[in-house]
């Protein structure tokens, strides 16, 4: 690695002055490594793909997504399938679950030191494709994507400007619309990863790729990491007003065992469809459409600086 560019979110999390002070102590660091550094701001939303890769065009080797899962998500949109460049993150925004699974500090030139010491990996990434009122429109993620309440909290946190939520508002909110709603069933249609057929009613069809989602959400779903080669679908079937609570409680008090109403299952691919109107539908935390949806895996996607040494998944409890 010779060039990086740091490319950050002007609006992501909270900071203000403070957060061009802390990455221009991260480039510092990434000099001090013989490592030249750029920070470059974002234009807007869903610019930092296109950022990205012109960075990576005029000689950038490594470019640190700055930000949120957001930001992330839109710095692997204009790198997926760029072999010559590698991914790092620095955690700035309200939700930094991919950070949070490799352990990274959340001081900009700690995070750096720590990921001058990981390897750089390829990685398989997740992609959705959904329809949207310009067509169907595909999304690569790096942390989960679903159908349903979380569909539905990203998109009414979107409608009400979500740059404006500190992330307990944005738990209090996802906890009122998860417990106190009530949603319609959409059918699922899967193949699990010993080739059983899945054809079902749910709720909720969510794709995880990390450990732990973290706050509120810690407990859904756990063990899945960033290198797997199949995707961890958590899966929930109607009614919506038991299946839902039940979900979290059972969750948080680790008896998921015996709820009836929530599977998790290794996929390769799956498809969601709703017999009735649409289901919105989010990629990291970020809405993109509605059914309907198919998720796939693609292999060796993007290359992605990971702990050498560290367990990339949490165990599953």
């Amino acid at each position: 690695m010779t060039r990086a560019a740091l490319i950050f979110n002007p609006n992501a999390g909270s900071g203000g002055r403070s957060r061009l002070s802390e990455l221009e102590r991260a480039a510092s660091v990434l000099l001090n490594r013989g490592i030249e550094a750029e920070i470059v701001a974002t234009h807007g939303p869903g610019t930092a793909g296109a950022q990205a890769a012109e960075a990576v065009s005029h000689g950038a080797d490594i470019i640190f997504a700055c930000g949120g899962d957001g930001t992330v998500h839109d710095v692997i949109q204009g790198l997926a399938h760029h072999s010559s460049a590698t991914v790092g993150i620095l955690p700035l925004g309200s939700a930094n679950a991919l950070a949070r699974h490799f352990g990274l500090s959340f001081h900009p030139a700690t995070a750096v030191r720590q990921q001058l010491d990981f390897a750089a990996r390829s990685i398989p990434l997740g992609r959705i494709t959904c329809e949207t009122t310009d067509g169907p429109r595909s999304r690569y993620f790096a942390v989960m994507a679903g159908a349903g309440p979380d569909g539905m909290l990203v998109y009414r946190m979107l409608a009400a400007g979500k740059q404006r939520f500190g992330r307990s508002i944005y738990y209090l909110r996802a906890a009122r619309l998860f417990l106190g709603s009530r949603f319609s069933a959409f059918h699922v249609r899967a193949t699990t990863q010993d080739g059983t057929p899945l054809d079902s009613d749910a709720v909720s069809a969510m794709a995880i790729r990390v450990g732990d989602l973290g706050g509120l959400f810690s407990p859904l779903a756990r063990g899945a990491s960033p290198a797997d080669e199949t995707l961890q679908l958590a899966l929930t079937t109607p009614p919506s007003h038991l299946a839902l609570p039940a979900w979290f409680a059972t969750s948080w008090t680790r008896t998921h065992r015996w709820n009836p109403y929530t599977q998790h299952l290794r996929v390769a691919e799956f498809s969601c469809s709703a017999a009735e109107g649409r289901v919105h539908v989010q990629a990291d935390g970020e809405w993109i459409g509605t059914t309907p949806m198919r998720v796939e895996l693609i292999p060796n996607a993007l290359r992605l600086l990971m702990p050498a040494s560290r367990p990339t998944s949490q165990p599953a409890r």
